[in-house]
């Protein structure tokens, strides 16, 4: 091992493919990085453990803040996830998240493909004095560069770099102008929050009544109850209509294939997201009770959560409006392009750039050739082993959530 600091282990253990191993306080072996205590790096010739919040040398944008040993270890396990299940994942196991801006590079450094990196910072910085043109400014201090030539050197030597440090000019570069001192890492985190407290006060907020002491308040009209075949409750019923369609159209829609040769259908869709459980829809059908045109799907994100979210599901778009579609965000597929016939979009390639796509088959079978080619997610059940769906469930709804968050925020998911 040519270095001993963690950040420079990481690389060269990545870069040389030797395993990392993660201990917990025990000193036990662990696979999962929230449940160890420490890091080991372990060779041939030496052993070095470090625990996983060690600060490294490689800094977090322009700031002073290092990223910590774990977060640049999540960041190497989680390099072929997509930037909302990356940063959705780091919040739910509470693990600081490298930011968007940083990502690129500091894979390209811990993977070997840049030698180095200007973010990662020595201890030698320190100890010496800049000179570079991108100058912070903080160091653009009279009293310092007093300091600066006191130190150094004495008689007539001391007077001539006095004078000339006088004179010097700090300069920037189109680059350090640029360069803010705030973290945007937390931002999705942030706009999801807001979101939902937008969301509790709608639905906590009370319908406010005109006050008839108010200049300019409208009256309930009487003449309504007067009219022929008119009811009393008429105004009341077209305000919660009024609110229930409102409601509504932010209510996300899940379509299912038609094709009752499909592994999910609208016989089984609802057992298999609610209960977690797949059963063959052919046994349901076989029952004699008629095919749903539309399903209410109800989840709780959170197990001792009280509020749940809700979905609508169908297997037919005959009837949807223009409008309806911007409220799709997953769509079932079995692999055949005519299930897409007479939909908003019928290309396989530009419907799932609109939506989230998925594709669900056995595990011991392979997918079908046009599969490889769509932007969709392949998921596995195991034939025999049902308690395994809740697994493939979760899947799911982790991966149609994150994707919610970084395309549909405005839904009511």
């Amino acid at each position: 091992m040519s270095k001993n600091d963690p950040l420079s282990l990481l690389r060269e253990f990545t870069i040389s493919k030797k395993p990392i191993t993660l201990v917990n306080e025990g000193g036990n072996l662990v696979t999962e990085l929230t449940d160890a205590a420490n890091v080991v790096f372990a060779d041939d010739k030496q052993t070095f453990q470090f625990p996983r919040s060690t600060p490294t040398n490689y800094r977090r944008g322009a700031s002073d803040e290092t990223y910590t040993l774990e977060t640049l270890l999540f960041l190497l396990q989680r390099a072929h996830q997509s930037v909302a299940e990356y940063s959705l994942e780091g919040a739910q196991k509470g693990i600081p998240i490298v930011s968007i801006l940083d990502k690129r590079g500091v894979l390209d450094y811990l993977t070997g493909v840049t030698a180095t990196s200007t973010h990662i910072v020595y201890q030698s910085e320190s100890n010496k004095r800049s000179g570079d043109s991108v100058v912070d400014d903080k160091q653009d201090d009279p009293s310092k560069k007093q300091k600066s030539a006191a130190s150094v050197g004495h008689g007539d030597e001391n007077e001539v770099l006095r004078l000339i440090i006088s004179r010097e000019r700090l300069a920037r570069t189109t680059a350090s102008v640029l360069r803010g001192n705030k973290s945007f890492a937390n931002i999705q985190k942030i706009g999801a929050s807001i979101l939902l407290k937008s969301k509790s006060k709608e639905e906590k907020a009370p319908v406010k009544k005109p006050d008839s002491r108010q200049p300019g308040a409208t009256l309930p009209s009487t003449t309504s109850s007067s009219r022929p075949g008119s009811a009393p409750g008429a105004s009341t019923s077209r305000t919660s209509s009024s609110k229930s369609k409102s409601s509504s159209s932010r209510i996300p829609i899940i379509i299912v294939p038609a094709a009752m040769t499909s592994m999910l259908t609208m016989f089984n869709i609802k057992q298999f997201l609610e209960d977690q459980l797949f059963v063959e829809s052919e046994g349901i059908r076989n029952k004699g009770g008629p095919k749903p045109t539309r399903l209410m799907i109800e989840r709780r994100q959170k197990p001792n959560e009280t509020h749940k979210i809700s979905y609508h599901v169908i297997d037919s778009t005959d009837q949807m409006r223009d409008e309806d579609w911007d409220r799709v965000v997953c769509v079932f597929t079995n692999g055949a392009e005519w299930q897409f016939k007479k939909w908003k979009w019928q290309k396989p390639v530009e419907l799932f750039a609109h939506v989230k796509g998925f594709y669900v088959k056995w595990a011991d079978e392979q997918p079908k050739e046009i599969i490889k080619s769509w932007n969709v997610e392949v998921l596995n059940l195991n034939r025999h082993r049902r308690h395994a769906d809740t697994a493939v469930v979760t899947e799911f709804w982790d991966k149609l959530q994150g994707w919610c968050l970084a395309n549909k925020p405005h839904l009511a998911y």
